[in-house]
């Protein structure tokens, strides 16, 4: 029997929520067991070429998380979406933007925006 598939991203963020919202440490080893990883590029070397020549809905569980804050962001979010059976986007800046979020300010401050 062929292991489910799992991708994970991480945008634009800390890496915090990878340690304390999934709290894996140790149990990653359990993830490989249960999982074929066919992109962490945190963990691996992963290349996004891969990604983009996987059917559409290859990956079965693909976790994504950080503020979207630059086009690379974006483009692998859809990407990943495309490529997702499940897409679930995680933590605080995933959510709510939090630290990459404050430099959307800063930028729109030097370009007069606000």
């Amino acid at each position: 029997m062929s292991k489910a598939k799992f991708g994970m991203y991480w945008a634009s963020s800390c890496g915090g929520c990878e340690i304390s919202v999934l709290n894996i440490g140790d149990k990653i080893l359990t993830v490989d067991e249960v999982f074929e990883v066919v992109f962490w590029p945190c963990i691996a070397d992963f290349k996004y070429e891969e990604v983009r020549n996987y059917p559409d809905g290859y990956i079965d569980l693909c976790l994504f998380n950080g503020a979207i804050r630059n086009s690379e962001n974006e483009e692998m979010a859809h990407l990943l979406r495309q490529k997702s059976k499940i897409l679930v986007a995680f933590g605080s800046c995933a959510y709510e933007g939090c630290i990459p979020a404050l430099s959307n300010l800063t930028i729109g401050q030097m370009n007069g925006a606000y």
